[in-house]
């Protein structure tokens, strides 16, 4: 009978079911940027809203790095970075997000941990090669530490 209740007890454990409503806000990336997350359609685009504190590259604020020589004098803030994602499984993926500090495109996946829905990741791929950046849930009125 005890084994009962806590089953029962344990099963009363909320994690939150990941909806696609849940992606659209501003998420701070580690190191300072926002990103701010958009739908249009059925599909997700992330535009870069705010910068790092001190970006690694591309410090007047233009895309220097972008292999099109045309688009090298458009300013980051504005820019779409996360690229046609869709909402599968509880996921953002099938899209693309581009690298402004090398000017390199990848293929991405983003998630929402469903055990704290104000923290996301953002996976790039290379291959079978991947780099995984955490982003938390951005307010006008939330604490950034750098």
């Amino acid at each position: 009978m005890k084994f009962f209740i806590l089953l029962f007890i344990s099963s009363l454990s909320v994690t939150a079911t990941v909806d696609s409503k849940m992606y659209i806000a501003k998420w701070q990336i580690e190191g300072g940027s926002i990103i701010e997350i958009v739908k249009e359609k059925d599909l997700f685009y992330g535009k870069i809203n705010r910068r790092a504190i001190s970006p690694r590259s591309n410090l007047n604020g233009l895309d220097n790095k972008n292999p099109d020589e045309k688009l090298r004098k458009r300013q980051l803030i504005g820019m779409t970075i996360l690229d046609n994602l869709e909402f599968k499984n509880g996921e953002l993926s099938g899209g693309t997000i581009y690298n402004a500090d090398s000017g390199k495109t990848y293929t991405v996946k983003v998630w929402i941990d469903p055990e704290d829905i104000n923290t996301c990741y953002i996976r790039a791929y290379k291959g079978f090669l991947f780099k995984t950046f955490k982003a938390t849930r951005y307010t006008d009125q939330s604490i950034t530490h750098n």
